[in-house]
């Protein structure tokens, strides 16, 4: 397996270079890696230029969101990639995540795996949510994500909503790791100015003793 790693980063750099930093310490196969920035204003930009220089990074002059930031940067995968992989900028990385996804694309009807558990992602069962690695051959057979920004879908619904089922329709399967592999960086509450900002860009609505729900 050779990875080819997109960090979507909005903002936050302190949580951005833990991700960053977590995943150089672990990644055990070969990889390649590229953030693309969602026109952040907090030194993130500078930071990226600083540590990873021109060629590891791209940017948008605004927000243009999950979707359309993971396909840009897939699409710069080298040839010889065999896996594409997307990584939120709030989560870092556990060791043994590489052996994890390995096993478990030993089968060859899995297209899509997920990096959190199903435990983790208990509020998304119908698909497996950011941190996903896929096969390369379905990126070459069309698949991609749904561009439209965040305000333009139903609400609690995002491109991860419509990214699971199409690996469905391509005839292979989506699943989860069954082990912890990364771990949140910060706590998704609606006290957090972020996650509320970016929950309710979505159409949530602050849910009274829960997480929101997802699909």
């Amino acid at each position: 397996m050779k990875l080819h790693t997109v960090f979507i980063t909005y903002n936050r750099l302190d949580l951005t270079k833990q991700a960053i930093e977590s995943y150089l310490e672990t990644v055990s196969v070969p990889y390649t890696f590229l953030a693309i920035d969602n026109a952040s204003q907090d030194g993130t930009r500078e930071w990226l230029m600083e540590t990873v220089g021109p060629d590891g990074w791209r940017g948008w002059a605004v927000n243009a969101y999950p979707g359309k930031s993971c396909n840009w940067g897939w699409s710069l995968a080298p040839e010889d990639a065999t896996h594409l992989h997307r990584a939120d900028n709030d989560f870092a990385f556990l060791p043994g995540w590489c052996e994890e996804i390995e096993r478990i694309f030993a089968s060859e009807k899995v297209g899509q795996v997920g990096l959190r558990t199903d435990e983790e992602e208990a509020y998304a069962r119908w698909n497996v949510g950011g941190n996903n690695v896929i096969r390369r051959e379905l990126w070459d057979k069309g698949l991609r994500y749904d561009e439209r920004p965040w305000p333009e879908y139903p609400p609690g619904y995002s491109e991860d909503s419509y990214f699971s089922p199409e690996v469905e329709r391509m005839g292979y399967t989506w699943t989860r790791v069954k082990r912890p592999c990364i771990r949140s960086l910060s706590q998704e509450s609606w006290d957090d100015p972020y996650y509320k900002a970016s929950w309710n860009a979505r159409g949530l609505k602050r849910p009274d003793d829960s997480s929101p729900a997802t699909h």
